[in-house]
């Protein structure tokens, strides 16, 4: 069976979840999986270099602006105008592709293939079962299409989003937001901290910047750590911004405590296995990977539209704290490190909110819909055990 999952590399999540989708499609089904760049492939390679420009680019510089663009496009209806002119990009190539490849079943974990994918649906030119991933813990209108046959959503909050905008709750189901396997396997605190070269029993602050280093005030928060009145140690972690990680090592160098600076890595969750806290950007994977760590989480700056979505639902649950300057970054430092019990606390509701078996339950309603059975049934069912956590 082909699986065929159009995403896009836009700040790195759609990309992330899509290598988790058909890493575990190919591990549980036998099939093959084929991720395709949909702007770049389907629309316009400069289109695509344009508009990933501008989107890192609007999140660093100019993130009002971003917000104010995420919130406007947020409740634009399926059938409008604006909506069915943002579906057409891409069609007619994308038609092409669905006829030369014919896979059995399409997942999008990016909105736009879904709206194409809906549109092609609704002309009566494909008939290809699709599955729509949302990538973050908020309803936004631009991921709604009527013609999708399910939506696989991160959290209970985003499913009610979906039905209270008229897709109907048989085709919604909560599965979580799918990440790598590795996030599943048992990990060593004591040998990482060897590994590392870490003190034990002295918190480790990791800082996660994101795979394009859009974490606002990183600055702000290595002068923070540098000088902090308690003992501790960092993971500085700055993704492929190599300035970043340069200024970061120059800044630390006379810092009273011990930093590790790294550029982009692909052992965060050995990162986040030694670490008693997180303090990122709210970017949709690396929140649910850091649930999946039972890692409490500080959210620094989160970019304006759905980081802000994300962040409020890890508010209400109580896995994280937002912290709006260095001040009161600080303040929550001094006051979680003096308190290991409200740390605690905060693991406890991390992983409470944990689905770390999201990709095997959407590989079960992908390879459902691919074999025209109910993902219900005992077969899918036993596609979806998840590998145990110990």
């Amino acid at each position: 069976m082909l699986l065929s999952i159009l995403s896009c590399n836009y700040g790195g999540g759609h990309l992330r979840v899509g290598e988790a989708i058909a890493a575990e499609w190919e591990s549980r089904t036998g099939g093959r999986a084929e991720i395709v760049d949909y702007f770049a492939q389907f629309v316009h390679p400069v289109f695509d270099a344009v508009t990933k420009f501008s989107y890192v680019q609007s999140v660093r510089r100019a993130p009002g602006m971003y917000g104010m663009f995420y919130r406007a496009t947020g409740e634009i209806r399926p059938d409008s105008l604006v909506q069915r002119a943002i579906n057409r990009m891409g069609l007619e190539r994308l038609d092409r592709y669905l006829d030369a490849k014919r896979p059995d079943v399409v997942c999008c974990v990016h909105c736009t293939p879904a709206g194409t994918m809906s549109d092609l649906k609704v002309l009566g030119r494909t008939t290809v079962p699709c599955v729509t991933v949302i990538t973050d813990y908020v309803t936004h209108s631009q991921w709604i299409h009527p013609s999708v046959e399910r939506y696989c959503v991160p959290a209970d909050a985003v499913r009610d989003g979906l039905v209270d905008r008229g897709i109907p709750g048989d085709r919604v189901f909560v599965t979580g937001l799918p990440i790598e396997r590795k996030f599943l396997r048992p990990l060593e605190r004591e040998a990482l901290t060897r590994r590392f070269e870490l003190t034990p029993r002295r918190p480790v602050i990791l800082v996660m910047a994101g795979a394009y280093a859009m974490l606002g005030g990183v600055g702000d928060v290595v002068r923070v750590l540098a000088r902090f009145p308690r003992p501790l140690q960092a993971l500085v972690v700055c993704g492929l911004d190599r300035r970043m990680a340069q200024q970061v090592r120059a800044r630390t160098a006379r810092a009273p405590h011990p930093f590790h600076v790294f550029e982009y890595v692909d052992n965060v969750e050995e990162l986040m296995a030694v670490s008693d806290l997180l303090i990122t950007k709210a970017g949709g994977v690396t929140v649910s990977e850091a649930l999946a760590m039972d890692l409490p989480m500080l959210i620094y700056r989160p970019i304006p539209g759905q980081e802000e979505g994300n962040t409020a639902y890890l508010l209400r649950h109580g896995a994280a704290l937002a912290p709006r300057t260095p001040a009161m970054l600080h303040e929550l430092l001094e006051t979680l490190l003096a308190d290991p019990g409200r740390i605690e606390a905060m693991r406890r509701a991390a992983a409470q909110l944990a689905r770390p078996d999201a990709a095997a339950q959407v590989v079960a309603h992908l390879a459902a819909l691919a074999a025209g059975t109910d993902a219900d049934s005992p077969e899918q069912r036993t596609l979806a055990i998840s590998t145990p956590r110990t």
